[in-house]
């Protein structure tokens, strides 16, 4: 009977329970944040596999039984539970989670990755804490803030890109420039720049950046994919890493916000107290005694190529003034030494003359909000630059429009288009020349005013004591600089527009297509103008003696009759040089996205789609000789100079077409098991035109395999309150670039014969590049192991990276015995080994509510080594400042001669193969077995990088500062000796050493001035002094740390903008480039990122900006 009742009684509450709990209803509502309705918010019954999504308004609406829990998740905010009661709607409000708000997503470009389930390594940076205010370059400003990237500042210049490498360099002779994404399309560069280029201040760097259009305020978050996993969807392009810029968007239903920044910079003016040069009196001291050893004489001095103060005074030692009846100045030792005292007490501050103070102003505003159906972004900013010095100046103007229209719960598009229009001047400049056989690297008209106040005399005056200005000789012609400045110029006009459609359509909640198609038209005009007045046509004039006429390399002399006399063949007008820069771009991308939740523990993601990319590149070059610019603008072209042109076996015009074209296939799968282990694999399958005729070599297969255990998953672990996070991970891939050869088909260009006589030329076809139907990519496999820590609630995370990367199929340049018509040929014959580690700590060391302190510690190394390489390089190739490529060392090694100490005389000498000379021995084309008396001094590019940032928060206050740092790299000093000198050279402190008196050479290493007779008498000396400035007593480490960053900026309490009418209002105040912490005593003043070339390349600046941020 008892047993009967309890029967009864479990019935009875089975279906009471039944009755109350059994009650199924829909329930709907929106689920916001502070902003408004969130997309895409996943909504699911606790413990079950049954859920739906938020639509684009944010509504949800799902069926649901009475007491069961509905859980919401969205990435970045808070989880959040509600329980189901007799409502039918049911609203929420979901709040930012502050420990997961820094790790929400990984964006690759193709896709959005929760980082949970993301298998490689990359590293994610919200804009707002990494933005240098009065930097406008983007690139500039992940500086020491991510383990394993190395930004270096090879020029300051707008618009010239700094040389960036992800994991140190990968290809030995091409780019290794990361790719560059913004929303989901990669960014085409205008020309490609080398380090060569980088590093030569060549015209072209003002074109290599490609984001150097994009408004650094329209920048939402930059992530940077390092690894295999990571960069796999870029396939044959991924292998110098991958940085993706995701740009703001508008939200729904949110009400119109105004935002306006401006950003006032002041920029530091250098000075001489920081560089190893000699002032005024000194140098007069030198140049005495150069006058003592037979320099400086007449006429040499007079009629010479180059002449400074010893120039001017033999000139008003020869000028005879009728008026007075006397001379401008009587030639006798008194009044020499008292026109010399003048120049001596001048010491002039070239950069003082040269630089400026002017305000560098940024302004940006931009408009966010959007209605029902649609959200919008948009924003116009404009750049200007008056100029660092007096030879630059930069405008540029931006324009960017995002609108995002939901035409249904299903379906969205956006429309992305953005421009940008640069003016901006700049130095003229020509070629830099490099004598592969003296040594000697020249750059003819250099007036770059950097370089040109670090490497003319403070002896020389700008102006004379009336105020006029003073002329000096440069090419045998009249000079001076602020002349030249004004009638020397590069004028740089470009216009880059970009339009972009990005669509999607859900099927379901699980599969979804997406649509990507963008297009790019840049057009750059680039004129340089040569006027007149300037020293350059001066020089093609200047026949004013018979010594002057017959020694000027820029008169013309008949090849008919060679005992002519040389004539000028530039009689009136000057030189107009204009270079057309085009870049066309298409681009389609299909994907179908596929994401699904099993029970609860089975998470698959499915990516499948194709791409593709069309780009044209063109190239014009013209130059006009005679253009009149004072006369109406005029050609009064002699028809000579093309010949004389010619006959150097130069062009006046060039065309130049590079026509890309790609399509790539791709896929990726992804499981995920109850949150714990994550397995992955992509595969890339690409074609392009650049490569080889065969199939192996056209197409390319790619592809990663990673896994992924998020060990705090784990029961094991889940108890243990301290440790929030840890997760394995590890990853191996195949990636790639195109290289920098281009010959998959025969190369050949219609050329003129070199010959003496015009009425001899004649058209040839030259074979610049053979057939190469197996060039293909440049590849690279790489192994990753890394794992992710996180503590103390997340006050503590630490990520750990090491990678091993083997580079096979790099392009290299092959010595021939030019048997079918090629004495170089490209083919993928170098092989590169380069293995590293990564480390990364970012810590809260404080958070009570109103103070708040975190600091973000990250360090990198890596070795490398060339383990293949056919191409033999002479001994100039691996001295030089940029390095070179030998087997058995690192990309871009910097060699040097061994230094032996000075001889008796005062001459360096070295250690050189048996039976040469050891001071003027030097052959500086030998190619065997050179690094037998050559000594590596390492490579100049850093295989050590790292920052440190900590940033205080009191209340409304903040401040910021950041440390960077890279080491392990050389540095080829400045080339400061010589054999000879003019009086327009700047000498080193190191001169105050030299070498003066028999037994010197026992306490110094400076050598001796060398004579006039000694010049005369021992031949090749030239060779020896080039040697010591390529020696190992003229190498630094390139080690520094840098204070790059201090920031203290305010932000109104709410009220008192209220009050205003505004939403938000922010001062602050920064400083960049501050100074540098530590660098090696040998650089004295040189900037270890900085090569000192001259061109258009100048130094990053010290510089001060405010900043006004409000918001409406």
């Amino acid at each position: 009977m008892i047993f009967c009742k309890k029967i009864l009684l479990t019935l009875y509450v089975l279906l009471f329970s039944q009755f109350i709990f059994g009650q199924t209803s829909n329930v709907s509502g929106v689920v916001s944040d502070n902003t408004g309705p969130i997309p895409g918010v996943s909504v699911v019954i606790k413990s079950s596999n049954k859920g739906t999504q938020t639509d684009f308004d944010g509504n949800y609406k799902i069926q649901v039984n009475k007491g069961e829990i509905l859980v919401f998740r969205y990435l970045g905010l808070q989880t959040t539970e509600k329980i189901v009661r007799d409502a039918t709607k049911i609203d929420v409000l979901m709040s930012e989670d502050i420990n997961t708000l820094d790790e929400v997503v990984i964006t690759t470009g193709f896709d959005k990755i929760n980082k949970k389930s993301f298998t490689g390594a990359a590293s994610t940076i919200q804009m707002n804490e990494i933005k240098l205010d009065g930097v406008v370059d983007v690139s500039r400003m992940i500086e020491g803030r991510i383990a394993g990237v190395s930004v270096q500042n090879v020029s300051g210049t707008f618009g010239a890109a700094p040389k960036i490498t992800i994991r140190g360099t990968s290809s030995i002779f091409g780019n290794n420039t990361p790719l560059y994404v913004i929303d989901g399309i990669v960014q085409e560069d205008i020309v490609e720049a080398n380090l060569d280029q980088l590093a030569s201040g060549n015209a072209n760097t003002l074109l290599s950046s490609s984001i150097a259009g994009v408004n650094t305020d329209d920048i939402k978050n930059i992530d940077l994919l390092r690894d295999a996993a990571a960069t796999s969807f870029y396939g044959a392009r991924a292998r110098n890493g991958v940085v993706v810029i995701t740009t703001k968007s508008g939200r729904k239903s949110s009400k119109l916000k105004t935002t306006y920044n401006a950003e006032f910079s002041v920029r530091d003016k250098p000075n001489y107290s920081q560089y190893d040069i000699l002032d005024a009196k000194e140098n007069i001291s030198v140049l005495k005694e150069l006058q003592t050893k037979g320099f400086l004489e007449l006429p040499d001095i007079a009629q010479g190529r180059y002449g400074g103060v010893y120039a001017i005074m033999e000139r008003q030692i020869n000028t005879f003034l009728p008026a007075t009846n006397t001379f401008a100045l009587a030639n006798t030792p008194e009044d020499r030494n008292r026109f010399l005292q003048q120049y001596e007490l001048a010491n002039t501050d070239w950069f003082d003359v040269l630089f400026t103070q002017s305000l560098t102003q940024n302004h940006s505003l931009s408009f966010t909000g959007g209605g029902e159906k649609n959200a919008f972004y948009a924003s116009l900013s404009y750049f200007s630059d008056p100029g660092w010095s007096i030879a630059e100046k930069v405008d540029r103007f931006t324009f960017n429009l995002k609108n995002t229209f939901y035409l249904s719960n299903k379906f969205n598009v956006t429309f992305i288009s953005n421009a940008s229009i640069r003016q901006q001047k700049a130095p003229g400049t020509f070629e830099r020349q490099t004598d592969r056989v003296s040594g000697d690297i020249s750059r003819e008209f250099d007036i770059n005013p950097f370089s040109y106040a670090l490497n003319t005399s403070r002896t020389l005056r700008p102006r004379d004591r009336n105020g006029n200005l003073e002329y000096y000789t440069n090419n045998w012609a009249d000079f001076n600089i602020l002349e030249e400045l004004d009638n020397n110029f590069i004028d740089l006009n470009l216009r880059d527009v970009r339009f972009q459609i990005n669509a999607s359509y859900s099927f379901s909640e699980q599969l979804k297509y997406n649509f990507n198609a963008a297009s790019r038209y840049v057009n750059s005009v680039r004129e340089h103008s040569i006027r007149e007045k300037s020293n350059v046509v001066r020089a093609y004039n200047a026949e004013e003696t018979t010594i002057i006429r017959d020694n000027n390399i820029f008169l013309y002399t008949d090849p008919d009759d060679p005992n002519d006399t040389p004539v000028s063949v530039l009689p009136e007008g000057g030189i107009y040089n204009k270079n057309d820069n085009y870049l066309t771009t298409y681009y389609v991308r299909n994907s179908f996205s596929y994401n699904n939740l099993i029970r609860e523990k089975h998470q698959f993601n499915g990516l499948l789609g194709q791409e593709l990319r069309y780009v044209d590149r063109n190239d014009n070059r013209f130059t006009g000789y005679g253009l009149q610019f004072e006369n109406g603008f005029v050609p009064y072209t002699d028809q000579r100079i093309l010949e004389k042109l010619i006959a150097q076996g130069d062009n006046y015009f060039a065309v130049n077409q590079e026509r890309e074209r790609t399509v790539a296939f791709f896929g990726k799968a992804t499981y995920m098991y109850k949150d714990k282990y994550v397995f992955s694999l992509t595969g890339r399958y690409d074609g392009s035109n650049r490569q080889g005729q065969s199939r192996n070599s056209r197409w390319l297969p790619t592809g990663a395999v990673s896994a992924k255990w998020n060990a705090k998953e784990e029961k094991f672990l889940q108890n243990i309150d301290v440790i929030n996070n840890l997760s394995l991970r590890t990853s191996y891939g195949l990636v790639a670039t195109p290289g920098s050869a281009t010959n998959a088909s025969a190369i050949f260009q219609s050329t003129i014969t070199d010959r003496l006589l015009p009425s001899t030329r004649e058209t040839f076809l030259n074979i610049t590049a053979l057939e190469n139907a197996e060039l293909t990519w440049e590849k690279q496999y790489e192994f990753n192991v890394g794992f992710d820590l996180s503590l103390f609630d997340n006050r503590i995370e630490i990520n750990s990276d090491v990678y091993f990367r083997d580079i096979f199929d790099n392009v290299d340049f092959v010595r021939t015995s030019g048997i079918g018509g090629q004495f170089i040929k490209q083919g993928n014959n170098a092989d590169v080994s380069t293995n590293g580690i990564e480390f990364s700590l970012t810590t809260t060391n404080i958070d009570n509510g109103k103070f708040k302190w975190k600091s973000a510690l990250n360090f990198s190394y890596f070795k490398q080594k060339i383990t293949k390489l056919e191409n033999t390089p002479i001994a100039l190739d691996l001295i030089d400042q940029t390095g070179g490529n030998i087997q058995g060392f690192p990309i871009n090694s910097l060699f040097s001669y061994q230094f032996e100490g000075l001889d008796n005389r005062g001459f360096p000498t070295f250690i050189l193969p048996d039976g040469n000379d050891p001071v003027t021995g030097v052959d500086f084309q030998e190619s065997e077995n050179i690094t037998d008396f050559l000594v590596f001094e390492g490579a100049i590019d850093p295989n050590i990088t790292g920052g440190f940032s900590n940033t205080f928060s009191y209340k409304n206050w903040s401040l910021e500062m950041l440390i960077t740092g890279s080491g392990g790299n050389k540095i080829r000093l400045d080339q400061r000796f010589s054999n000879t000198y003019s009086d327009l050279e700047v000498f080193s402190k190191n001169f105050a050493n030299r070498w003066v008196i028999a037994g010197d050479e026992n306490a110094t290493n400076i050598p001796t001035i060398v004579s006039s007779q000694q010049n005369s008498l021992i031949n090749n000396l030239n060779l020896a002094y080039n040697a010591y400035n390529f020696s190992t007593t003229r190498v630094a480490d390139g080690d520094f740390l840098r204070m790059k960053n201090i920031a203290l900026s305010y932000k109104l309490n709410n009220k008192l903008t209220k009050k205003m009418g505004l939403n938000s209002c922010r001062f602050r105040l920064q400083g960049t480039n501050l100074f540098l912490i530590y660098s090696d005593k040998r650089l004295n003043g040189q900037d270890p990122e900085f090569f000192n070339v001259g061109g258009v390349a100048f130094p990053i600046r010290r510089q001060y900006t405010l900043t006004v941020n409000i918001g409406i």
